[in-house]
């Protein structure tokens, strides 16, 4: 079994990065993503996950706080307005990878493929990976 913590997409949602000074180009306030970050929490929240409130990580994106029970997760979103926005999935404070968090990933990737305001949702292992998948967990 595989897992492809890692998640390119396209949205209809606009971009939200909040630019500083005009005379520099890397002066971000907020970077985007935001209202991407918004409306997963959205996603997860029926499904019986208690998400915080988007956390603002500096120039990495926004970072959500996910607990289902025990079970402690956390997804780093950003949106790069040249590129497709991403995500980044771990659970917390594991260094390996227990069936729910495969479980997680599942739920997670159907609600955003059957959200409108997400499509091409790919799935892949980490910056280096070049392949992209529909699902974040293959089975062999």
């Amino acid at each position: 079994m595989k897992i492809r913590p890692q998640a390119e997409f396209e949205t209809s949602l606009p971009y939200d990065a909040v630019d500083g000074d005009e005379d520099n180009d890397f002066d971000q306030i907020d970077p985007g993503g935001r209202n991407i970050a918004e409306a997963v929490g959205e996603l997860l929240r029926p499904l019986g996950y208690d998400v915080s409130a988007p956390i603002h990580e500096d120039d990495h994106g926004w970072r959500l706080d996910i607990a289902s029970g025990k079970r402690k997760f956390w997804l780093l979103i950003n949106r790069v307005i040249e590129e497709k926005p991403y995500l980044m999935a771990d659970e917390s404070r594991n260094f390996w990878h227990p069936p729910h968090f495969e479980d997680f990933l599942t739920q997670l990737n159907t609600a955003m493929s059957s959200d409108p305001r997400f499509s091409n949702v790919l799935w892949y292992k980490d910056w280096k990976d070049r392949t992209r998948t529909s699902t974040p967990v293959i089975h062999r």
